[in-house]
């Protein structure tokens, strides 16, 4: 039996390990489906959801009775005064101050009420339902946001890496050079100032290289911070995909008819006009049912015994009717309308806006697309043009200056190249969101 438990025990304890593990490089897919549970930002809405629903909780608790229980104790150190007409022991004309009640007064009671009609009852749980609904919507336009954050940083640590790997690459054509040049000098075929121009350029290539591996730690610890990952959790990107990005096909995006931003401030428009119709259902009467019982001490000395105890019940109906509040609701109504107002232009400019962030998406990624094969057909050149000057260089055809000049040129054209690429892939983000779809996104057991 304690073999079994201790078996027990230990997978208990390794389920739970595996259970935190990360995978070992994240692609954007495992990014964005770890965000989505796991953001605090996602955590949040998930929580103003649960709040709107204990509101609803809130509102439908006027609906049941009301009870409450209550209890007093007063003790008199000077029974008060009472002025009684004189008639009752047969003196006419005069008052006789008498002394009334008991030194202590104990009073306990409970009293339960039920609305029986309130309009402004029933509209505030129907606000409180509606709220529930908004605060879904909102956790779906934040679920949009923390793809398109995190989609965005994901790329933009790819283009560092990809920047680094230019360097390198730059790097090690500089080393090979070096070497040739450090052999034709001690053969005096070449100056060593050529030699120098060399190593000063290997140099500032070298901090430039420090400076992307900083950079892209920090990119890195954004992007933990986006996906709700700690930071001294160990944590890197699959770069695999950025080894593996090709010439994209352009692809063809429809235009959505409804957006997420725009069913929240339709949900807001629907609860202001509940809201109104709350403040006018003000004017109408209420109706309760109420109910009170209570005993009440009463003694000179504070002795609890039977005789001095004294009970009392009442039911009845309590109606509330409102006649004039100093045009208070009338002014709460105004407000709500000019809210709505304002509210109408909002939905009117968010249109707008939307179908203007697509159609520049969509703009800007056919532009962009085009630059990309530019850049990439410059690419290829510019590689032709430093392989075949290096030839020469290697054969004393070209001089050091013409080598470097083109070994620059190729530097900044695989910079552009990539710079180019990743803003495609940016840009198919924004249109992504414009055209809501950023859902596709995610694997497919999550969308």
């Amino acid at each position: 039996m304690r073999t079994i438990l201790i078996l027990f025990t230990l997978l208990f304890i390794g389920n739970t390990v595996m259970a935190q593990e990360y995978p070992q490089r994240f692609s954007l897919q495992q990014c964005l489906d770890f965000a989505i549970n796991n953001s605090y930002a996602a955590h949040k809405a998930n929580l103003n959801i649960d709040e709107a629903g204990q509101q609803i909780n809130e509102a439908r608790s006027g609906v049941l009775p009301q009870i409450n229980a209550s209890g007093s104790f007063d003790h008199s150190m000077v029974l008060p005064t009472t002025m009684l007409p004189g008639e009752l022991i047969g003196e006419s004309g005069t008052q006789i101050p008498v002394q009334m009640g008991s030194k202590n007064e104990l009073d306990f009671g409970v009293s339960v009420e039920q609305v029986i009609f309130s309009p402004t009852l029933f509209t505030g749980i129907k606000i409180a339902r509606n709220n529930q609904e908004l605060q879904r919507l909102r956790s779906a336009m934040t679920r949009e946001e923390i793809l398109f954050d995190v989609s965005n940083a994901f790329y933009d640590i790819l283009g560092s890496m990809q920047e680094l790997d230019n360097v390198n690459y730059m790097i090690a054509k500089q080393d090979s050079l070096y070497l040739l040049t450090e052999k034709r000098v001690e053969e005096n075929v070449t100056r060593e100032v050529d030699l120098n121009r060399i190593k000063v350029n290997l140099t500032n290539l070298q901090a430039r290289g420090k400076n992307m591996r900083n950079t892209i730690s920090q990119q890195k610890r954004y992007l933990q911070i986006l996906i709700g990952i700690p930071i001294e959790d160990t944590f890197d990107v699959d770069d695999s995909e950025m080894k593996s990005i090709a010439i994209p096909e352009l692809q063809d995006f429809s235009q959505p008819q409804n957006r997420i931003e725009l069913d929240v401030l339709n949900k807001q428009r629907e609860m202001l006009e509940l809201e109104i119709r709350g403040h006018k259902m003000e004017y109408l009467p209420t109706l309760s049912a109420i109910a009170t019982a209570g005993y009440q001490f009463q003694s000179n000395r504070l002795n609890l015994t039977k005789d001095p105890w004294y009970n009392s019940t009442i039911v009845g109906v309590r109606l509330t009717i409102p006649i004039f509040d100093g045009l208070g609701k009338r002014s709460r109504i105004k407000q709500k309308q000019i809210q709505m107002q304002s509210l109408d232009w909002d939905i009117r400019e968010t249109r707008q806006t939307l179908s203007a962030d697509y159609l520049n998406a969509k703009n800007q990624l056919e532009v962009i697309y085009e630059l990309v094969q530019v850049q990439s057909e410059n690419l290829q050149l510019a590689e032709k043009v430093y392989t075949q000057t290096m030839a020469l260089y290697a054969e004393g055809l070209a001089n050091i200056t013409d080598l470097l000049e083109t070994e620059t040129s190729l530097y900044e054209v695989k910079i552009a190249y990539t710079t180019e690429l990743i803003r495609y892939k940016k840009t198919e983000i924004d249109l992504l969101r414009a055209s809501g779809t950023l859902e596709h996104l995610l694997s497919d057991t999550r969308k």
